[in-house]
C-alpha cells in the first residue's frame, strides 16, 4: 500500500488509522536537540501525559511534563494542541493563550507515514514535520529552521 496513496480508499484509512490513535493517546516524551547554526539553549529531554478530550469534533491535547534542560535544570511544562480531521489531513493547531495557531496539516504518504503538506512558517523561521504510526506508539518528529535556529523535536505518544 506505500507504493499507492493516490487511491482514495487507501489514503482514506490511513487518515482514519491515525485519527482513532490520536483519541487513545495517554502519555508522551519527547528530545529537544540543535543542530549546526542554531543560537538557542533549546536542548533537553522531557516525558510527562496527555489528557485528551473530544471538542465538536476535535480532540484536544493537554500536555503536562517535567522537562530537563541540557544543563539538568527540571522545568514544568504545559502545552494545549488541538488535532482535527478534514478529508484530506490531520490538522495539528498549537494552543496558545487559547487563540489556534496552525502549525501542520499533515497528510499520508504511505500507510503508517504522514507528512506536512504545506511547511509553517513562523517569522523567518520554517516548521515542518513528519509523523509515524508504530504497533504501539505515534512519532511525531519536527524540524525547525531559521536564522537563528536548526532544531529538532523528537516526539512518542503512547
Amino acid at each position: 500500500m506505500s507504493a499507492d496513496l493516490d487511491n482514495d480508499k487507501a489514503f482514506q484509512t490511513a487518515l482514519a488509522q491515525l485519527w482513532a490513535r490520536l483519541g487513545k493517546i495517554t502519555a508522551f516524551s519527547f528530545s529537544a536537540s540543535n543542530g549546526p547554526g542554531s543560537r538557542t539553549n533549546w536542548r533537553g529531554h522531557g516525558r510527562g501525559e496527555v489528557a485528551v478530550t473530544s471538542d465538536e469534533g476535535n480532540l484536544i491535547f493537554s500536555e503536562q511534563a517535567e522537562y530537563t534542560d541540557g544543563d539538568g535544570h527540571k522545568i514544568q511544562l504545559q502545552n494545549r494542541y488541538r488535532w482535527s480531521r478534514d478529508d484530506n489531513a490531520i490538522r495539528l493547531e498549537h494552543l496558545r493563550r487559547e487563540e489556534p495557531v496552525l502549525l501542520f496539516a499533515l497528510a499520508p504518504v504511505t500507510e503508517h507515514g504522514f507528512r506536512e503538506v504545506a511547511a509553517h512558517h513562523c517569522g523567518d523561521d520554517i516548521y515542518t514535520a513528519e509523523l509515524l504510526l508504530h504497533k504501539d506508539q505515534l512519532e511525531l518528529i519536527w524540524q525547525i529552521h531559521g536564522p537563528r535556529k536548526n532544531e529538532r523535536l523528537h516526539y512518542h505518544y503512547w
